[in-house]
């Protein structure tokens, strides 16, 4: 596990399956390839070339969540994509019995490959919130895969955002995520964009979550600025699912500790 993810809405990156490869214009200045690479855990691009070499499972990696020692937010594969063709359906189930197995966590997953998430039988956990990455308006179909999921809680992150969505409807998503590009060769990403995902979260009650402007550094600028000029902060989250609040409150002791 990695507490140290730099990502503001999670506490923690798992990382079950390792590599992937590119699909979209939000994956042209992917971080997980530029640090895979840079460490030499992947030799080549990620490519569709080169994905049966660099997709790999984890499976020393399962019982990791299993030691945590309170409640954690889990980015599930920061540095993959769950449902990549490369990852077999049996190690898909290996990696929800884990998540099913830790009620008291919330893992966060999240695919730019909702289809497969969607036509899997899988059987989903509250605690598991299903995420797709939309980049601009040439991918907003993603989020209608998303809608075909039965996961218990949806989001949409916007990130990078590269490009206008348009007036995309969020009806059946629980939360938005919005970010600009980070990284050496970011690209510029303008708050208007950002202005109707908002919107579209207040029409149908889900969370927004503003995680930074496109910079070199991540996190940077974390405040959107709105139509009348004001710079605000925004970093709500879905509720947590109820099995979730209970599986949390009986590990607490009398003393208030944990058990």
């Amino acid at each position: 596990m990695n507490s140290d993810t730099n990502i503001a809405w999670t506490d923690e990156s798992w990382n079950p399956v390792h590599g992937c490869s590119k699909v979209s214009a939000g994956c042209e200045n992917c971080y997980a390839e530029r640090i895979s690479r840079q460490y030499n855990h992947t030799d080549h691009e990620w490519t569709n070339e080169h994905a049966a070499e660099n997709v790999t499972e984890r499976p020393d990696k399962l019982e990791e969540p299993y030691k945590l020692d309170e409640p954690k937010r889990i980015f599930v594969n920061s540095m993959s994509d769950l449902f990549h063709a490369e990852v077999s359906e049996s190690f898909i189930r290996d990696v929800f019995a884990v998540m099913r197995n830790c009620p008291e966590h919330v893992f966060q997953v999240l695919t730019k490959r909702p289809g497969r998430a969607a036509h899997m039988e899988l059987e989903w956990p509250e605690n598991v919130w299903m995420g797709t990455s939309v980049e601009d308006d040439r991918v907003t179909d993603r989020i209608d895969m998303l809608r075909e999921t039965d996961a218990h809680t949806r989001f949409v992150s916007f990130e990078p955002l590269i490009g206008p969505v348009g007036d995309v409807s969020l009806e059946g998503i629980d939360w938005a995520i919005v970010g600009g590009e980070s990284g050496p060769d970011y690209r510029d990403m303008a708050h208007e964009w950002v202005w109707p995902i908002r919107d579209a979260c207040r029409r149908v009650g889900a969370a927004f979550f503003f995680k930074q402007s496109a910079a070199y550094r991540n996190e940077t600028e974390p405040y959107l600025r709105c139509e009348d000029g004001v710079r605000r902060q925004f970093t709500e989250l879905p509720n947590l699912p109820e099995s979730t609040r209970r599986a949390r409150q009986a590990l607490v002791l009398p003393d208030g500790g944990l058990r």
